[in-house]
């Protein structure tokens, strides 16, 4: 019996209310002036409020031209005491310590940014999540408690955050919710049962993928028998209205047990959008190991186009400035660890260089808005090993120049 080849997702851990069906119960900590009233049943939820944008599930995120992110504190003996949160002004050339949480009982899962405020998802062993709101002008800091860990955080706006169930398809139906940011109130947020994973945003909608097949879902948690049906079943990317939870559009499909590949298969991942065209990193597998990866483009037209960005037993990693996907990059074989870079029709456009006296990983980070690329050039020792970034201007950076600009902590 063949095994089931679905890519593993690794989610975000998030904000939790309790299971799909009692979404209502969430907390109702406000913000500062603020009284929540008591919490409505869940309704439908309407259009987003502002710009939606996916969250990124590291412990580092750019926001515009800010970065802002978060690392264990360490007492002098090198005992957790907490977490500060770092914020990064690369016009200022600066990293100020934004804000401590003295609480060692929580750690952050992730972050994202709604007017002027850094939301981290904090979390206790599994059990207990607050979302922890910390202005970055400096103003009051406040906490919403969560409860158990039972959602996953996945895109935000300006009033709200939007979750999906860990308890999904194939096995169980998948449910979605949104929650208030001012009130700590939730909604019903409208995404089908066979949902995946909610990837991004594009074009007004969400980039999602589902699990189509004939069985209806949820399918049998036997392994055998969920193994048979997924041999048969598909894996579909869609763009999808975030209001109505409706798939507006079919990207791209594939066999959920991979597309064959010889003696092997492939499976894929989603890289991006720019322009028309959507992206998708492909991973090539023989029976018992990965053996590379590669490019394919899906055109407006549904016509795929592989880019021809081919590595051997090397990650390609897309690199995005704000939604838009600009550029593909490739470790090289050295160290400190340098990259070849493409555009996104496949051709190659440069090479960094690793200044003198690196002895550490030289990881590309960010585009900023203006351009500039964003490395961290290591981290510092003397704040709790926050990365040390540095910026340059892109066509210097592709020409392998090291004329970086560092940043300079203050505070």
């Amino acid at each position: 019996m063949k095994t089931n080849k679905l890519i593993p997702l690794i989610l975000t851990a998030a904000l939790a209310l309790s299971a799909c069906a009692s979404a209502s119960d969430s907390a109702t900590t406000a913000a500062p002036a603020e009284t929540a009233a008591a919490t409505p049943e869940p309704t439908a939820a309407p259009e987003p409020v502002g710009e939606l944008h996916a969250l990124a599930e590291t412990g580092q995120n750019k926001f515009g031209n800010v970065i802002c992110q978060t690392r264990p504190a360490l007492d002098d003996e090198g005992n957790f005491t907490g977490t500060v949160i770092y914020k990064t002004d690369p016009d200022a050339r600066q990293t100020t310590a934004l804000y401590e949480y003295n609480d060692n009982t929580y750690s952050p899962l992730c972050q994202f940014l709604a007017n002027n405020t850094l939301y981290v998802v904090m979390y206790r062993d599994d059990s207990d999540t607050k979302l922890l709101a910390v202005p970055l002008d400096g103003g009051e800091v406040w906490e919403s408690p969560l409860g158990p860990n039972t959602w996953g955080a996945k895109l935000y706006d300006d009033r709200y955050v939007y979750c999906m169930s860990y308890s999904q398809a194939p096995t169980s139906p998948t449910c979605g919710m949104r929650l208030d940011l001012k009130t700590g109130a939730s909604e019903t947020w409208n995404i089908p049962i066979e949902t995946y994973d909610v990837l991004g945003v594009a074009d007004g909608g969400i980039v999602t993928s589902r699990i189509v097949s004939d069985y209806p879902i949820p399918l049998p948690s036997d392994s055998e028998m969920l193994s048979a049906i997924m041999q048969n079943s598909t894996y579909e990317f869609d763009l999808t209205d975030p209001a109505t939870g409706r798939p507006i559009k079919k990207i791209f499909e594939y066999p959920c047990d991979g597309a064959p590949e010889g003696d092997g298969y492939i499976t894929y991942t989603y890289a991006g959008k720019n322009g028309s065209d959507f992206y998708f990193i492909a991973d090539h597998m023989t029976p018992s190991y990965w053996t590379g990866s590669s490019v394919l483009c899906i055109h407006s037209d549904g016509t795929q186009e592989d880019l021809g960005i081919m590595t051997a037993q090397k990650f390609i990693r897309p690199m995005r400035q704000n939604e838009a996907l600009r550029w593909f990059m490739v470790p090289n074989d050295d160290t400190p660890r340098t990259y070849t870079f493409y555009d996104l029709q496949g051709n190659e456009i440069g090479h960094n260089a690793a200044p003198a006296g690196v002895d550490v990983a030289l990881i590309m980070e960010y585009l900023l808005d203006d351009g500039r690329v964003v490395l961290t050039l290591g981290g510092d020792p003397a704040h709790n090993y926050a990365a040390n970034y540095a910026t340059i201007p892109a066509d210097a950076f592709l020409n392998g120049s090291t004329e970086y600009t560092e940043m300079e902590f203050v505070g």
